[in-house]
Parts: C-alpha cells; structure tokens; sequence
C-alpha cells in the first residue's frame, strides 16, 4: 500500500476531478473517500484517492496521460485492462473502468473476470465535498465491492503478464 500523503485532502480530491474533467475524462468518487463523503466510515487519512471511469474503454484517459496537461504521472506498473492509476501532487490515484453503465454496468477484471455492479451505478444526487459537489458511486455498490473484492481476483496485479504496455 502507498503511503499516506499529507497531500490527500479533500481539495486535492476535487482538484484531481476537475484536472480530469477539463481533460475530457468524467470521473466519479468511489472507494474510501466516497465511503468518508456518504457517512460509512469517520474521517481518516487517505492512503490514495480511488475513481471510476463510466466508458467503453481507456482511450481518453490514455490520451489525458500521453499529454502534458495537469501533473498526471502515470504509475505504468497499475496498468490493467480495469484500471490506470497515476500521481497527482504525489498521491496516487486509480480509475477503475465501469463499462455498459446505464444498462448493466460491469468492470471486467483482468480481462476475464466480470464483475457485475447493482442499479443503479451511482447516487442519486451529488453530494459535496470541500464545498464542491461531487458524482458518487452508489453506497450499496461501494459495500458490495468492499465484501466481494476477492471475488476480483486481486492478487493478480502482481503478475507482470496482466499488465498491459
């Protein structure tokens, strides 16, 4: 696990979202900072801020990557078919790709592991963090990956073969 960032606060979180946005790429809040702004877990220090991204696949992010703009560092070594991660102001951020969001949305893991998310995918209404609304997965989805995340078959970010170049 990285280590905790004195940088990862809430500002730094909306900043991100709004560095990705003016860059083409709409993400929203999951993970354990969606869990702090929905009230299921007290405030805590973050140890990196986790997205989703609702697309058919990577290729604006990748875009957003490949260029200059708004201090993305890609973290090459969390380059998955699910997910990319980079540094933003040195915290690390990951974006979990949700696929066929508004009919049946899925993650396929690895490339072969599907991952089934409940309707609907988000919250109903944006909530507001550092004075800033942002978009929420929905906290019945974030309890659900929090129970099943093994089911994810995790341990496989270790093996080089599942990253992608």
């Amino acid at each position: 696990m990285e280590a905790f960032s004195m940088q990862n606060g809430p500002e730094t979180v909306c900043d991100v979202l709004s560095t990705l946005r003016a860059g083409g790429v709409e993400c929203d809040l999951f993970g354990g900072w969606a869990e702090e702004v929905l009230g299921l877990c007290p405030p805590r220090p973050h140890a990196d801020i986790d997205l989703v991204y609702r697309s058919a696949d990577f290729s604006a992010l990748d875009a957003l990557l490949r260029s200059e703009a708004g201090d993305l560092d890609e973290v090459t070594g969390k380059r998955f078919s699910h997910k990319r991660a980079f540094r933003f102001r040195s915290v690390v951020c990951e974006i979990l790709l949700v696929q066929d969001w508004q009919d049946q949305p899925f993650t396929l893991f690895w490339g072969d592991v599907p991952f089934g998310w409940n309707r609907p995918f988000l919250q109903p209404s944006k909530r507001s963090l550092a004075g800033v609304p942002v978009s929420l997965v929905h906290e019945d989805n974030l309890r659900r990956y929090r129970a099943e995340f093994k089911s994810t078959e995790n341990h496989r970010w270790r093996d080089p073969a599942s990253r992608i170049l």
